[in-house]
């Protein structure tokens, strides 16, 4: 069932599937841009509000979207279109599997995973999208000296992404906030995302990983 909030997002405008890949092949950011940028990447992006102001904000670099649901891409390329994001291109599918196929080596300045489903049963946790596999995925694609950020309100979730990066070979991440435990809770952010400023208005505290990567090869 669709909220009727999101309803007016079933249908696309020729300007919304400008900003919408249909990829069949791997991706080549400067023939998609028409430029050589950075490369920052959102995987789960919701709503959008997060991905279309960051994108505004810096229109210096390009922009790259992944979700699951069809009419969050469309709603996201609307609110794109609306701020001038033209450096925004969104992709409709699975995250992990998109990540091995389409996203070239080293290519990634910045990726973030904000508020993934937590999927907070303890038989369903297998289910959730930052496993040991999908983080050698994602050291692949990301550039030294590019960095991996990630926020949930389910704090064993960021201690699960936190034991899953210690399964990676040595050196291949430095942890941001290693002083402080390996995450922080309830930093201020640029431009919070429908949820994170859900969370936060009911009191709720929220886990911050920052993590940068270094120069040595992925085996």
């Amino acid at each position: 069932m669709v909220a009727s909030g999101m309803r007016r997002y079933r249908q696309r405008k020729p300007e919304h599937d400008q900003l919408i890949l249909q990829p069949n092949g791997p991706l080549e950011p400067s023939a998609i841009f028409a430029r050589t940028a950075k490369l920052r990447l959102e995987i789960g992006f919701g709503h959008g509000r997060f991905l279309s102001q960051m994108a505004a904000a810096h229109p210096e670099e390009d922009f790259l979207g992944i979700e699951a649901l069809p009419i969050r891409v469309t709603k996201t390329a609307h609110w794109s279109h609306k701020r001038g994001a033209d450096n925004v291109r969104l992709i409709c599918g699975d995250a992990d599997r998109l990540l091995q196929q389409l996203i070239p080596e080293q290519s990634l300045h910045r990726v973030y995973i904000l508020f993934p489903d937590p999927w907070p049963k303890q038989r369903h946790r297998r289910r959730r999208l930052v496993n040991r596999r999908f983080l050698h995925s994602l050291t692949r694609c990301v550039a030294p000296g590019g960095r991996f950020i990630f926020a949930s309100d389910t704090h064993n979730y960021a201690m699960q992404t936190l034991s899953n990066l210690s399964t990676l070979p040595s050196g291949l991440w430095v942890n941001n906030y290693a002083a402080d435990g390996g995450y922080r809770f309830n930093i201020p952010t640029r431009f919070p995302t429908v949820f994170e400023e859900h969370h936060k208005a009911i009191g709720n505290r929220i886990a911050y990983l920052m993590l940068t990567r270094t120069t040595m090869a992925l085996p």
